[in-house]
């Protein structure tokens, strides 16, 4: 196998709540504050390999101005909301200031920095974020959230997923499909981006899906008017300005929920659909080779989050697990040279924020930094080192009358052999290549474990040192504490994956199994 050529670099997305009202609120006490003051939010992904920075402008409500739904701004001076007395002063207190005082508009800003520093400029909109389901008033809610709740245009509680969703709008009606249509044509209006990204991955829940039988020539439509309003602003503006769509894993599941994208291709409604895991882990094995094979117009991209988790039991993949970790530069690099082997156009980083102002020493940033720094181009992808671990997809992610991918734990009883399969993509020549295999119950001689046709024997039980470098994470257990991890040296096969045969010689199960190559 030869080396994939890819040099799609990185598109990353940028939260509001996470990192631009910190960065904000902490630029203000910048002594002579200017606009340059700005500037380091956006330059610090350049001179990477990040090749677009999408900037998040709405969730439940807009952090720029709008007319058509409520923005952040007019939010904080809200004394009552929903009948109930409020206080809200203290929050965005800096893009207040940087407004209201110093008439800057940052994200403005912003995307005319991300392109005189070489990057493209994209607006990002959460199409159906519905956070804080339970609070009768919250501040990123805007004024139609109530109006909707009122009139019961949501989708309610669906039978497997959980109560997170129930306030989520219903893109059946009339009504939430116009304002949020209204919404991008008044923002295309007031910025000049190379791209809007509508990011259904928050949330994907936007019908009640198992009895609305025309979601999908509802969504279809939807995403047909988003087309006309990008070209009218295109041509506004004399350049083709891009349509991105973050959806999940699999393409047959996201039509079920209503999101047609074989349609989408066939049309060229889209440039870009980038499939992802939703937060609370990452997944390693998107069939990205079959999001290719059937939308051959459309670039591909592969989503990596923030988070990874590994699932004690079979039903341990619920909305929020308990022990999920931040993933690192090696288990990113690994997930990027698996996509990239498939095919994937660009690797997606959602969630892998940093801000100026975090600490030099701060590990989260000096993980991301490397991150930038490797996985967008083919050349630091497979030079350097990655990890290869198996992960799963979240149960709220899958739509009813579905399984979702969940390979382990695994239990093999006395004489069964169970076959799994690892994503790894290209490995040049000269790699090493290592097992971890993690056993609850039993030992690696309780089994035959063979390795694309090749029996590994050769284990040994991972010292302390080699736990603390594999399995934690910033202090925290990567596998269970009654998992016992085995490490054993098996060849760096130039392979698209790596062919597991399990057969047991005695009663075993298998929580965890990772391929790191040097």
């Amino acid at each position: 196998m030869t080396q994939p050529k890819f040099s799609g670099g990185i598109i990353l997305n940028i939260d509001t709540n996470s990192v631009t009202e910190p960065f904000l609120n902490r630029a203000i006490e910048e002594e002579n504050f200017t606009e340059a003051t700005l500037y380091p939010f956006i330059d610090q992904y350049a001179d990477t390999e990040v090749k677009a920075v999408a900037i998040n402008t709405f969730g439940q409500s807009s952090v720029t101005p709008t007319k058509v739904w409520t923005d952040v701004l007019s939010k904080s001076q809200y004394k009552t909301e929903n009948g109930l007395p409020v206080d809200y002063s203290n929050r965005w207190p800096g893009l207040q200031k940087i407004v209201n005082e110093y008439g800057i508009d940052p994200h403005a800003v912003w995307f005319k920095r991300c392109r005189e520093r070489g990057m493209e400029a994209w607006m990002s909109l959460r199409m159906n974020d519905c956070h804080c389901p339970r609070e009768k008033v919250e501040y990123g809610r805007s004024d139609f959230f109530y109006e909707a709740q009122r009139n019961g245009w949501m989708i309610g509680i669906l039978p497997g997923h959980g109560l997170h969703y129930h306030n989520a709008y219903d893109y059946a009606v009339p009504k939430v499909r116009q304002m949020m249509l209204d919404y991008i044509e008044e923002q295309l209006g007031m910025y000049d981006v190379d791209a809007l990204e509508l990011d259904f991955s928050r949330e994907m829940l936007c019908f009640k899906y198992p009895t609305c039988t025309d979601k999908c020539e509802i969504m279809n439509d939807f995403i047909r008017n988003v087309k006309k309003i990008t070209d009218a602003a295109g041509e506004k503006y004399g350049h083709k300005i891009k349509i991105a769509v973050l959806l999940f894993r699999d393409i047959d599941q996201c039509k079920t929920f209503g999101f047609d994208a074989e349609t989408w291709d066939r049309e060229n409604l889209v440039d870009y659909i980038v499939p992802k895991s939703r937060y609370f882990s990452c997944d390693n094995d998107m069939p990205i080779d079959v999001w290719k094979k059937r939308c051959p117009n459309t670039l591909i991209g592969a989503g990596i989050e923030m988070n990874f988790y590994t699932p004690h039991n079979k039903t341990d993949i619920s909305f929020r697990p308990k022990h999920a970790v931040k993933v690192n530069d090696d288990m990113a690099n690994g997930m990027a040279a698996a996509y990239v082997s498939e095919g994937a156009d660009v690797i997606y980083l959602y969630n892998h924020f940093i801000s100026p102002y975090f600490s030099p020493d701060s590990t989260w940033l000096k993980n991301t930094h490397s991150e930038i720094r490797r996985i967008g181009e083919a050349d630091t992808i497979y030079s350097t080192r990655r990890r290869h671990i198996i992960m799963f997809q979240e149960q709220e992610t899958v739509p009813a009358g579905y399984e979702a991918f969940h390979p382990l734990p695994v239990e093999i009883s006395s004489g069964q052999t169970k076959e799994i399969s690892l994503p790894i993509g290209y490995v040049p020549n000269g790699k090493k290549a290592r097992l971890l295999i993690g056993f609850s119950y039993g030992k690696p001689s309780d089994a035959e474990i063979i390795v694309n046709g090749k029996l590994c024997s050769t284990f040994i039980q991972c010292d302390d040192e080699t736990i603390a470098y594999f399995a934690e994470r910033d202090g925290n257990p990567i596998v269970h504490s009654d998992t016992t991890l085995y490490i054993g040296d098996i060849d760096a096969d130039s392979l698209m994956r790596y062919n597991l045969s399990i057969t047991g010689k005695e009663d075993v199960v298998i929580e965890y199994i990772e391929v790191n190559i040097d």
